[in-house]
């Protein structure tokens, strides 16, 4: 254990600091009970952590909740919300009904940039936060100074996406980021070494991170986070704490799936020499603490706005402060030359990357296949802070996470790989939609036909299970033109968004148009006559719907034919005017069962071979898809 000494500690009034836990832990208690939902055991445990880290570290503007150099603070252990709640209520910020409003609809929790629900997602998401802070602090030649702060436990270090991302926190170096860890040794189930007997210290020492073990005190948590902010590398603060403090239960698992009796709280609050009353705490705790939190912020407030003042161009903070991060795609020119859909996306990234300084991202080592990489900017790194690419790694779930991290700072990120691993991403995509953040995700190589490569790189049941996340936009272009829609759209609203592109279809055609992704589906074919049926579909089968169409045509058959580049922008399917309606897809025929029931799709995993066999295999020649439509007209 290190017992780390500092000057700083003279400010700490113990006496009055320890009766300020111990009513946090009494007022999070009470909620407890009041919601019949919770943790009693991380509420006594682990009090000392965030009463001492909100006091005397962090910096935040009281009444400027949204000041943009404040300190972050991720809760990715969110079982201790209550706690948070309180500390809210410390500093006026939440009411007594507020508290009793805990997991209520409508309930509200100021203070916290992102609360973890999905074990290891708030640890991902800080690492994000961190990242942003180093490249913002160079951008606006130190002005934004920020200190990352996060809250986790013991378990949530067991879930992969922690190692992905804290691993790149090393190897980027991000030393304002400080991680307190809640260390009880308790899981849900067991004790902590019934599945994990790693040496944490080792663990974290090999990915350079700082390390320092405590044993859980108001000194010794405030002299280890002032040594973590003078540390060169980022800091993991173990500290050793006692899960269900002063109750029948401490040490053990019990407490976590249990709600405790009112004679058991009242126990608990005079062994900690509370009032027996709920939700009351001390005037002169309250006091202290807000007027700690208040007049350190106005410290930091004013500083930041001297600074401020002296830039020569504030355009590009200023748009951080005011939260512009949409852009508008004007005079855009792109060269299609026979270029597949990757290239030209990559030209508009590029395009966009030169006019918008707020996008940033990178892929999960498959730069060179999702065609992703920003031409005039090199990669972030320790040596280089203001590099645009970032290199994720082979670390699909942590990508996700970080960038999402990035757009709680403002910036449009984005990351790309296959279509296939991005199951691997899915619960940072579901934190994305959930917070509704400006992140878009770049997927490649979106059919079975890809030639080269596993089974399990060619996506069948991806697209479906995508269109499934509630307020996550997926949008799938046809050709060039539909793709300029794409772009258009993503970067016009500020919301989660996938853009799926196939690795090689190079068609163009004269009847596709960019305002069409806005309005969801439209007519690519048309068709005068009266009596006619509807083909749907997107993406690089449509080139073999618009042929099948006419073949169709040929035998007496009129069609028209629509493009569906976004599902979710569609307002309604009156254009399809009633007719019998038949959807052709390459991915499983669930994509398009919310369109019609008639669906051509695929039911199984692909197969290997080259792109004509694959067609044949699948029953997606022209041929073969004239017969399972006609079969479907004469049902």
């Amino acid at each position: 254990m290190l017992n780390l000494g500092n000057k700083e500690n003279e400010l700490l009034n113990l006496d009055l600091d320890n009766k300020g836990v111990n009513n946090l832990r009494g007022i999070a208690l009470d909620m407890i009970a009041n919601s019949l939902s919770g943790d009693g055991g991380i509420a006594l445990g682990t009090a000392e952590i965030i009463y001492t880290l909100f006091k005397y570290h962090m910096n935040i503007d009281l009444d400027n909740l949204d000041f943009i150099n404040r300190d972050r603070f991720i809760l990715s252990i969110g079982h201790a919300a209550p706690l948070l709640y309180g500390i809210d209520y410390f500093l006026d910020l939440l009411t007594i009904d507020d508290l009793k409003n805990l997991k209520r609809i409508g309930s509200k929790i100021p203070l916290v940039e992102f609360s973890g629900g999905l074990f290891g997602q708030g640890i991902g998401t800080s690492v994000g936060v961190a990242l942003s802070r180093e490249y913002l602090n160079k951008k606006t030649n130190g002005l934004l100074d920020y200190y990352t702060y996060v809250l986790c436990g013991d378990g949530e270090l067991e879930e992969g996406i922690t190692y992905e991302a804290l691993s790149l926190a090393g190897t980027w170096n991000l030393n304002k980021l400080i991680i307190l860890l809640d260390s009880n040794e308790v899981t849900l189930d067991n004790s902590l070494k019934t599945t994990t007997i790693e040496d944490i210290q080792k663990r974290f020492e090999s990915i350079n991170f700082n390390v320092i073990e405590i044993e859980s005190n108001i000194k010794n948590i405030n002299d280890a986070i002032i040594s973590a902010k003078n540390s060169s590398r980022p800091t993991i603060i173990v500290v050793k704490t006692k899960i269900g403090y002063s109750s029948n239960y401490e040490r053990s698992n019990l407490l976590h799936n249990k709600i405790l009796t009112n004679e058991e709280i009242l126990e608990i609050k005079e062994k900690l020499g509370l009032l027996p009353s709920n939700f009351t705490v001390n005037k002169d705790v309250i006091e202290d603490f807000r007027n700690k939190v208040l007049e350190r912020g106005k410290v930091v407030s004013l500083s930041f706005q001297k600074k401020y003042q002296k830039l020569e161009d504030k355009t590009f903070i200023d748009k951080l402060i005011n939260h512009e991060n949409t852009f508008s795609l004007k005079n855009l020119e792109i060269d299609y030359n026979e270029k597949d859909l990757r290239d030209l996306s990559q030209e508009i990234l590029n395009y966009i990357s030169l006019n918008f300084d707020l996008l940033i991202g990178g892929s999960t080592d498959l730069s060179s296949s999702c065609k992703t990489y920003l031409n005039n900017y090199e990669l972030f790194s320790n040596s280089n802070q203001l590099g645009r690419n970032i290199a994720f790694g082979i670390r699909e779930e942590a990508s996700g996470a970080i960038i999402n991290g990035m757009a709680l700072l403002g910036f449009r990120p984005f990351v790309s790989t296959f279509l296939a691993f991005s199951d691997y991403m899915r619960p940072s995509i579901r934190e994305s939609a959930m917070m509704n953040l400006g992140v878009f995700y770049i997927f490649t190589h979106d059919s079975v036909l890809v030639e080269e490569g596993e089974i399990l790189h060619k996506p069948i049941e991806q697209l479906p299970s995508l269109e499934l996340i509630p307020n996550l936009k997926v949008y799938r272009p046809f050709d060039l033109n539909e793709l300029i829609g794409c772009y258009i759209e993503i970067f016009k609203n500020n919301s989660p968004s996938c853009l799926i592109l196939p690795k090689d279809n190079k068609n163009i055609s004269l009847n596709t148009k960019s305002s069409g992704v806005e309005l969801g589906i439209y007519e690519v074919l048309k068709n005068e006559t009266e009596d006619y049926i509807n083909l749907i579909s997107n993406g690089e089968e449509l080139e073999i719907v618009l042929n099948v169409a006419k073949n169709l045509k040929e035998i007496g058959i009129d069609s028209k034919v629509f493009s569906v580049p976004c599902k979710k922008n569609i307002d309604n399917l009156s254009l399809l005017n009633g007719k019998k309606t038949i959807a052709i897809t390459l991915s499983s025929p669930e994509y398009f069962y919310d369109l019609t029931q008639n669906v051509i799709g695929i039911s199984t995993f692909g197969e290997l071979g080259t792109k004509e066999e694959l067609l044949e295999y699948f029953g997606f020649t022209e041929q073969v898809l004239q017969s399972k439509i006609l079969e479907l007209l004469n049902k």
